[in-house]
């Protein structure tokens, strides 16, 4: 069976394109897509601090997402290539050396990517890490707007650890 958040990712971006373009036309304002700057703006906005670590993917800002459990899961937040979208990207957990990955735990992410796209579950071989990835239509962000998405993405988070927590495996 192939995942349809692809489908619906693309369906979505259509949709909002067919919303967005009559009203545009009717107020005669361009919808706009928050650049670098923008993007960092308003994640301090929302109280973060966004850091900038180094790497070779580009600017990303990293944050720190409170869950009311007290936790701290570190995300990551950034432009895709072309600009339509904002990723964040939380690090659940790294699978402790020696930890063998549960083949029902993966299959068990497989069918939560279906349910949730196009918000899905990652693996990293290398880092053997499990993460979390949201994409965020890039027109119009506000701090609330954007707010909205980050809760969103903490209640998945929260709902869906029975599945990624190592300890919890079956």
């Amino acid at each position: 069976m192939t995942s349809s958040w692809p489908r619906r990712l693309g369906a979505a971006l259509v949709g909002l394109t067919l919303l967005v373009a009559p009203a545009a036309a009717q107020t005669g304002r361009v919808p706009t897509r928050v650049d670098q700057a923008g993007l960092r703006a308003l994640l301090v906005a929302l109280g973060y601090q966004p850091r900038e670590p180094r790497n070779d993917a580009g600017i990303e800002y990293e944050i720190v997402l409170h869950p009311p459990d007290g936790r701290a899961i570190t995300t990551r937040v950034a432009l895709s290539k072309d600009g339509s979208l904002v990723w964040l990207v939380a690090w659940l957990q790294k699978i402790p050396p020696g930890r063998t990955i549960s083949g029902n735990a993966v299959l068990d992410m497989l069918v939560q990517n279906d349910a949730l796209g196009p918000t899905h579950f990652s693996y990293n071989e290398s880092r053997r890490w499990f993460f979390l990835n949201k994409p965020v239509v890039n027109l119009d962000l506000t701090p609330e707007k954007l707010r909205g998405e980050i809760d969103q993405f903490i209640a998945v988070i929260i709902k869906t650890e029975p599945i990624w927590d190592v300890d919890r495996w079956r």
